[in-house]
């Protein structure tokens, strides 16, 4: 249906057209010239500041659950680290104070496994009542469900798995703790210094890992009016060309600017940092022809051409669909292909009789 009005359109331009009649001495005195319209596969939506961000599930946060103070950092702002690494050792009352309790659990429970060893043996040779075992066997399993609790608390605290089992083997307090990084990547946010008393709300660490970026604009919303998340598009940054897709436009428009959020993926390969805040030239895989600005002159509320024919020039109504410095991205239509009239446009408008510009 909607080809088929295109072409009624294309039809109803081309019979309503005028004609103007020119000889050869009339192009050269008039310095008329020629331009070949050019199709574009791209049509640009424009030039809109954007600003490179990081996704939320690339950032990870590096804290403690409790008050802690800072006795040794081993890394600095910026600085890539390993999954694994340590990055600081600090202490605190709290710390010690988990440790004195796993150690006094694992003491009753190996107490009570003792207990409990030479009461099966007195209930196997029935000297005591078989009641008395089995009262035994549930106290066990008491203290074993109070070991396992130490054990996750200490996880929780950040202890690792070799340091919880020294703890219970050897039955020794640990002064200071490591604190290991859960990821690889790079430092972005340091929030520890060495003798910093910290809380357990303060990120001590956030750790950007490797992944792609977020490119971010504030669009005009009747620019957005047609973009669909996933759509294709091709934007030019810093220097840089890419072709991505949208990821995100946001379901409401800012009240103060008549804007919408548009969200677009940075491809992995792309060399641009987070941070980063510059004009991004966007455009979107569409079909229309390329023509300069200096060809297109107005004719009443209609935009018009002027193509070339075997007589002279017929005007040729156009649909402008975008637009940059220099170009006009029409509505493709039969016919340019022959050429169109680059300059000298208003000339050619005065001889179909209007004059009005």
């Amino acid at each position: 249906m909607k080809k088929q009005l295109f072409i009624l359109g294309v039809l109803f331009s081309m019979a309503t057209a005028q004609e103007v009649s020119l000889t050869e001495e009339q192009e050269k005195n008039w310095q008329i010239s020629m331009e070949k319209p050019l199709v574009s596969s791209m049509l640009p939506l424009g030039d809109f500041v954007a600003q490179v961000v990081t996704p939320p599930s690339l950032l990870h946060t590096i804290s403690l659950p409790f008050e802690a103070n800072i006795k040794q950092l081993n890394v600095a702002m910026y600085q890539e680290v390993k999954k694994g690494e340590m990055l600081a050792k600090v202490t605190g009352t709290q710390w010690i104070s988990i440790q004195q309790e796993a150690i006094a659990n694992v003491i009753a429970f190996r107490h009570q496994e003792q207990l409990n060893t030479r009461k099966n043996i007195l209930c196997k040779e029935e000297i005591i009542p078989q009641k008395e075992c089995v009262a035994a066997n549930a106290q066990l399993e008491s203290a074993k469900i109070k070991v396992s609790a130490s054990k996750a608390l200490l996880e929780s605290y950040g202890a690792s798995e070799q340091m919880i089992s020294m703890l219970f083997k050897a039955l020794k307090l640990t002064p200071t703790m490591n604190v290991i990084s859960s990821v690889e990547g790079r430092v972005v946010v340091l929030g520890a210094t060495p003798g910093k008393s910290t809380n357990p709300s303060d990120a001590l660490f956030v750790i950007q890992t490797k992944g792609q970026l977020w490119l971010e604009s504030d669009i005009e919303a009747k620019r957005v009016k047609g973009l669909q998340e996933g759509q294709e598009v091709r934007i030019g940054l810093d220097g840089t060309t890419f072709d991505t897709e949208i990821l995100h436009i946001s379901p409401v428009i800012n009240a103060q600017n008549q804007t919408r959020q548009v969200r677009f993926v940075i491809p992995k390969d792309i060399d641009i940092v987070a941070g980063l805040r510059g004009n991004a030239y966007i455009s979107f895989a569409k079909k229309s022809v390329k023509i300069s600005k200096t060809s297109v002159i107005k004719s009443g509320d209609k935009q018009i051409v002027f193509v070339k024919t075997t007589k002279g020039y017929r005007d040729v109504m156009i649909e402008i669909l975008s637009e940059d410095n220099s170009y006009y991205f029409i509505q493709p239509i039969l016919g340019l292909e022959a050429g169109i009239a680059s300059s000298s446009v208003a000339i050619l408008k005065n001889m179909l009789g209007d004059s009005d510009e």
